[in-house]
């Protein structure tokens, strides 16, 4: 996956930008304030129609304008293809090779792009609701069925907890919908335990490898039952939701379910909150990062395209060459820095930022 053009039309602080990418690395140096880390941005929203720093449109439409555009041009698979979005504070229009998107699933992961930044350091001091959106985001851009049946199950808890605000609640009626759930948060369990074992598994490589030590990364998925085979699973859904009925009809609101999971991160089997020191949870975090573009691969048989934004400011000589020494040469990166740094033996394109204006540099 290679994203060959992208173009900014009054995007947070560009007017209208037009710049074309190669296969491999890409360097976008330029002071703070001149726009690395908004044109790094654009490209995250055009994967999953978010911004990774503001859940307000308006935030990102330049100044004096109602609506910003993001285009892409994309080549997946030895084909070309074309994304737009068109965005203002009443929502936003997709279009796909031109056409319009009716829904935003068919969209979301067709540009697979992943992130880091360093607001990820606060994964782990998050509440839960953030970890949850961090594996949830990351699996919804790979598996329409993920998405599908995310987006049921809030779809049935929302219908639930408006049920249990009558006067009088119909009991069997609730365990209609509990049914639904049940069928629902099973799929979801399955596939959030599956996905993470895979990262956790790449990323334990790719921490050792950063760090030169022995050092054990695991998690805990915390859910209000155990995992085990689909039928055990739902039977113990089942015995939960009959034992929670009444408490949940006295607060009007569901007690349990996975809206409540929680993935506790550990090292050297320690909670990395308490444990970790802050040099060692940036190496855990971008590990996670790597190990979460290496499981895409290894599901879907292609690579997504890097965002490394302010990657380098913490990193040491040995862990800059060692980082871009791990990544996979078919992986198109982007890296934003404030300082143009040399890489030994790896072509790099390099960029440079000046009042919001993107300039082709010569190659060192």
């Amino acid at each position: 996956m290679i994203l060959k053009k992208i173009i900014l039309k009054n995007f947070r602080s560009y007017e209208k930008e037009e710049i074309y990418f190669q296969k491999g690395i890409h360097f976008i140096s330029g002071r703070n304030g001149q726009g690395k880390t908004n044109l790094l941005e654009s490209m995250y929203y055009l994967s999953c129609t978010k911004s990774h720093r503001t859940n307000n449109t308006i935030d990102l439409i330049n100044k004096d304008n109602n609506l910003f555009v993001l285009e892409g041009t994309l080549e997946k698979k030895d084909k070309d293809i074309s994304m737009k979005c068109i965005a203002n504070k009443n929502g936003k229009n997709l279009f796909l090779y031109n056409q319009p998107v009716k829904k935003v699933s068919e969209f979301i992961g067709v540009l697979n792009a992943v992130m880091f930044c360093p607001d990820d350091l606060n994964l782990f001091n998050h509440t839960p609701k953030e970890r949850r959106k961090f594996v949830d985001l990351e699996l919804s851009k790979l598996s329409k069925s993920y998405t599908h049946a995310l987006n049921t199950f809030y779809k049935l808890l929302k219908e639930r907890n408006g049920y249990l605000k009558n006067a009088n609640v119909d009991k069997e009626f609730i365990k209609v919908i509990d049914e639904q759930m049940i069928d629902f948060q099973v799929k979801i369990i399955y596939q959030r335990k599956q996905f993470l074992d895979k990262i956790i598994n790449n990323s334990h490589y790719f921490y050792q490898e950063l760090s030169n030590d022995e050092t054990v990364i695991t998690y805990d998925y915390k859910s209000f039952i155990e995992y085990d085979s689909n039928e055990v699973m739902k039977d113990k859904m089942r015995i939960k939701y009959n034992q929670s009925l009444e408490r949940d009809i006295l607060y009007k609101q569901t007690t349990y379910g996975i809206h409540k999971d929680d993935f506790i991160f550990k090292i050297n089997g320690y909670d990395v909150v308490s444990y970790a020191s802050q040099g060692q949870k940036r190496s855990i975090i971008l590990s996670l990062k790597l190990g979460i573009v290496e499981s895409i691969y290894q599901l879907i048989g292609s690579f997504p395209i890097l965002l490394l934004d302010d990657v380098f400011s913490e990193l040491d000589v040995f862990r800059r060459n060692k980082l871009l020494e791990l990544l996979n040469e078919d992986i198109q990166i982007f890296i934003s820095s404030t300082e143009k740094i040399k890489i030994e033996n790896k072509k790099i394109y390099y960029y440079e930022i000046k009042k919001f204006k993107i300039n082709i540099c010569k190659e060192d």
